[in-house]
């Protein structure tokens, strides 16, 4: 999936879709509404949350075989307006390690999930507590990210974080 398509994904599935399809219902009538959402079970719940952890905590610590297994040669994530290709994500998970930054511990808040088939639309809130040469930091901010069901295994091909 290229990145405009990956984008035009996410719009349907954002929160703003139910409304803009309960909008369109009330402007006509007639017309059905639909989100193309559908309704996600307890395992496909906890199988996308459990992705999403060992990812965070995988890239923390430079686990480049799980980085392998849950990423996809075509992942592309953004922060702060900068965009970053599955080997320089790689690569700043390396830098991260190397310098000693570990991940305490990191907490996910007001997590939503929408899904379509094998897709599903997380977005959440975060708040990550980093030590850095003895030193303790808080980290917080906002997540929008994809994940695909491929064979059997839900990774992750594009992220997005942004400001709380």
């Amino acid at each position: 999936m290229n990145r405009m398509g990956i984008l035009l994904l996410v719009v349907a599935l954002s929160p703003m879709a139910p409304r803009a399809a309960r909008a369109q219902q009330q402007a006509t009538p007639n017309a059905v509404a639909s989100t193309n959402s559908t309704t996600i079970d307890d395992a496909t719940r906890s199988q996308v949350l459990a992705a999403r952890d060992a990812i965070w905590r995988a890239w923390f610590a430079h686990d480049t075989v799980a980085l392998a297994r849950l990423l996809p040669r075509s992942t592309t994530a953004g922060e702060g307006g900068g965009w970053e290709t599955r080997d320089q994500i790689l690569e700043g998970s390396r830098r991260s390690a190397s310098s000693g930054r570990r991940l305490v511990a990191i907490r996910f808040d007001d997590t939503r999930l929408h899904a379509q088939g094998n897709v599903v639309v997380v977005f959440s809130n975060y708040t990550m507590e980093l030590e850095d040469k003895g030193r303790r930091s808080t980290v917080t901010g906002s997540a929008s990210e994809i994940f695909v069901r491929t064979d059997g295994v839900w990774q992750n091909p594009f992220w997005y974080l942004g400001p709380r």
